[in-house]
């Protein structure tokens, strides 16, 4: 009799816009806060883990410029899942933040 194995095949990762629409997707439903924009991805350098900054309204105003957005970096599983997210830091929408800010 011969036993028949099943190699189940390695997940497919997900390519860069699907990270992107799928942490969007997540951050909103999680937080119920507006998605505002992507403000970067970068790798932790240990896990591999993707690392995703993004803005969320988190007070909307008039004039629009006078928005609150809340900075939060987001550490994606590779399944495009978020594991952990925090808020780093919050600016009005008119305020220019440089990047060392973050």
């Amino acid at each position: 009799m011969v036993k028949q194995v099943q190699v189940q095949a390695k997940p497919k990762r997900l390519n860069m816009k699907q990270l992107l629409d799928s942490v969007k997707k997540e951050m909103v439903e999680l937080t119920s806060l507006p998605f505002n924009t992507i403000a970067g991805v970068a790798l932790d350098e240990e896990t591999h883990a993707p690392i995703v900054t993004i803005e969320l309204v988190e007070r909307k105003a008039i004039p629009d410029s006078m928005d609150l957005l809340g900075i939060y970096e987001v550490i994606m599983d590779e399944d495009g899942r978020v594991i952990t997210f925090k808020r780093v830091g919050m600016r009005k929408r008119g305020d220019v933040v440089s990047a060392t800010e973050y």
